[in-house]
């Protein structure tokens, strides 16, 4: 019974409720971190040559990743830029989600369009 309550409590918990529909291009720095061209995690423009993304994450192999921008419809394949990951950079103290230290650095295999709009500051 408790895991099954468990299992509808979180199934709730994974919507938006009362969000508002974002401009299409109101986040072109927000990232989609893919491993085999499938959404993993989620992750952000910090320059022209870094993505930060979580280190739960678990990447190891950085050519099998690629870090998709420009777009919020994954779905679009004509709107969106795909680029490849030449290396990762985990936070060397990070050991598990609840003790901190959670971010990774992915650096762009030849660096990321700077036609989009400047990184987070």
């Amino acid at each position: 019974e408790m895991y099954l309550f468990l299992h509808l409590f979180s199934a709730l918990g994974s919507e938006i409720i009362n969000g508002k529909k974002a401009d299409e291009k109101s986040m072109q720095y927000m990232a989609s971190v893919q491993n085999n061209k499938k959404h993993t995690c989620g992750g952000f423009l910090v320059s022209k040559d870094f993505v930060m993304t979580a280190a739960h994450c678990r990447f190891e192999n950085p050519k099998s990743l690629s870090v998709v921008l420009g777009t919020h419809d994954l779905r679009k394949e004509n709107k969106k830029m795909r680029y490849g990951v030449k290396m990762i950079c985990r936070h060397p103290a990070f050991k598990e989600v609840a003790n901190g230290n959670d971010i990774m650095l992915l650096k762009g295999s030849c660096g990321y369009n700077c036609s989009l709009p400047p990184p987070v500051r």
